[in-house]
């Protein structure tokens, strides 16, 4: 099932209120994002104590961590 919202003027995006009560999102809660080669953007929750030892930027700015 896909649900449709749409990006502001920053570029902020709203997620549904089913997606954040099912992945008991929270404001203040960290997500990090990542693009597929075929455009499909994945948005993960990052759990506090998943931490990034040394993080790297992308071509898209994103946060990454290093791979060990």
């Amino acid at each position: 099932m896909s649900l449709i919202t749409n990006i502001d003027s920053n570029g902020r995006i709203q997620l549904p209120l089913a997606i954040r009560y099912g992945l008991h999102l929270l404001p203040g809660d960290k997500i990090a994002v990542d693009q597929l080669g075929d455009g499909t953007i994945i948005l993960k929750k990052i759990e506090e104590q998943e931490t990034f030892d040394v993080a790297e930027i992308s071509k898209f700015g994103i946060m990454q961590p290093a791979h060990s």
